[in-house]
C-alpha cells in the first residue's frame, strides 16, 4: 500500500512549540469515537486538554482521523517512503515525535511500524511518550524491540494516579518516565529527584530539539531520568 508525499505532509506536521516534526492520532473524544488512547488512565479523562482543543478547533478531529488512515497505511515496506520524505525537508529532522495527540502504540502493529521507521531512518532520533506500558504484551514488546535501538527515545507517561508499584516496576525495568499532573511533586517514590522540563517550566519554545538531559536522556547521556512536566 503506497503512502503519498501529500499524505506524509499531512501526517508529519511542523510543531514550533517543541521545535520538530510530529505526528498525531485521534484521541477518545466521545462515547462513539474510540481513538488511540485506549491505555489512558482516569486522570487522562479528567485532565485531557485535547478535549478542549477539539471543541475550539473544529477541523482538528477530522485531521486526526485522516492521520489515522495514513498511519494505518504505513508498514515495514512504506518506512522507506518516510525516509525519502524526511530527506526532502528543509526544517530540522534530527528528532521527530510520535505522538503529540493520541497514543503511538495502540496495538502490536504499531510497534512494528515504529521499529521500521527507526531502522530505515538511523539519523533521526524518534521521541515517543506512551501509556502503552500499562498493557503487558505491549510493554514487553517495546522493551524487547524498541528500547535497545539507539535512535528510539521511549518515555513511559505517568500521572498522579499511578501506584508506587507501577513506579517501581517501570524504574526497575529501565524506563525513562515522563510525569505530569502535580507541580508540587519533586521526587519519584524511590526518592529519585525529578528533572524539571525546561520547555514547560521555563517556557523555552523549541527547546526539545536540543535538550539532552530530559526525555532523550537514555540516548543522549546514557542515563535514565524522571522528567517532570509542569501543568498546563
Amino acid at each position: 500500500m503506497t503512502v503519498t508525499n501529500a499524505e506524509l505532509n499531512d501526517l508529519f506536521r511542523w510543531t514550533a512549540d517543541i521545535g520538530m516534526f510530529a505526528t498525531d492520532r485521534p484521541i477518545n473524544d466521545t462515547e462513539n469515537h474510540e481513538g488511540s488512547c485506549i491505555h489512558r488512565t482516569d486522570f487522562c479523562d479528567a485532565t485531557c486538554y485535547n478535549m478542549k482543543l477539539y471543541k475550539m478547533y473544529k477541523n482538528m478531529a477530522s485531521r486526526d482521523d485522516r492521520c489515522e488512515t495514513i498511519w494505518q497505511k504505513l508498514s515495514t515496506f512504506s518506512a522507506v517512503e518516510v525516509q525519502q520524505w524526511i530527506a526532502k525537508k528543509r526544517k530540522p529532522t534530527q528528532r521527530i515525535r510520535h505522538m503529540t495527540r493520541g497514543e503511538a502504540f495502540k496495538t502490536m502493529a504499531d510497534v512494528w511500524r515504529v521499529k521500521a521507521m527507526c531502522l530505515d531512518n538511523p539519523d533521526v532520533l524518534w521521541w515517543i511518550p506512551t501509556r502503552a506500558w500499562r498493557e503487558q504484551s505491549l510493554r514487553e514488546a517495546i522493551q524487547d524491540y524498541l528500547m535497545p535501538l539507539p535512535n528510539c527515545a521511549i518515555n513511559a507517561s505517568f500521572d498522579p494516579s499511578n501506584t508506587d508499584d507501577e513506579w517501581r516496576m517501570m524504574q526497575d525495568a529501565g524506563w525513562n518516565i515522563m510525569f505530569f499532573g502535580d507541580d508540587d511533586r519533586t521526587t519519584a517514590p524511590n526518592g529519585q529527584r525529578m528533572f524539571k522540563c525546561p520547555k514547560t517550566h521555563k517556557g523555552l519554545k523549541g527547546h526539545c530539539m536540543d535538550c539532552k538531559a530530559g526525555c532523550f536522556a537514555q540516548k543522549t547521556i546514557n542515563r535514565t531520568v524522571v522528567v517532570h512536566l509542569s501543568e498546563h
